[in-house]
């Protein structure tokens, strides 16, 4: 029942984010975001490239993405096609930190994000 209620926590405050800024015309492109979430059949998750398989601990078939850039050093989910995320949740929250690029679009297990430098607080999502 927890970890219910700690996935939902987590759903509502991916969606709470604020809209990336377009980024000066000095920086790099972002990565293209792949919309893995709307995805919802094996078929439509092929067409992306994706996986579908179970995710979590319910097994909830999924779409599962793989990233490009997965392992690269980042700062900032703007500069990865997944998320930034420290290695290992080894950073203090709210400390400078820099992470890497996350593996694929599966959204399940324990992770700290690195957002505008600094490391988040450690998240666990099944």
């Amino acid at each position: 029942m927890i970890r219910t209620i700690l996935a939902a926590m987590v759903l509502m405050l991916a969606a709470c984010a604020q809209p990336a800024t377009t980024p000066a015309a000095a920086e790099p492109e972002a990565p293209a975001k792949v919309d893995w979430q709307a995805a919802s059949s094996p078929a439509q998750c092929a067409a992306i490239s994706g996986t579908w398989r179970p995710i979590c601990m319910m097994g909830t078939p999924a779409c599962v993405v793989t990233y490009a850039d997965a392992g690269k050093a980042c700062t900032d989910s703007s500069q990865c096609s997944g998320q930034c995320v420290t290695s290992g949740m080894s950073a203090p929250p709210e400390s400078a930190a820099t992470g890497i690029c996350t593996a694929n679009s599966d959204p399940c297990g324990c992770f700290q994000l690195v957002e505008n430098g600094k490391a988040g607080y450690p998240l666990c999502a099944d």
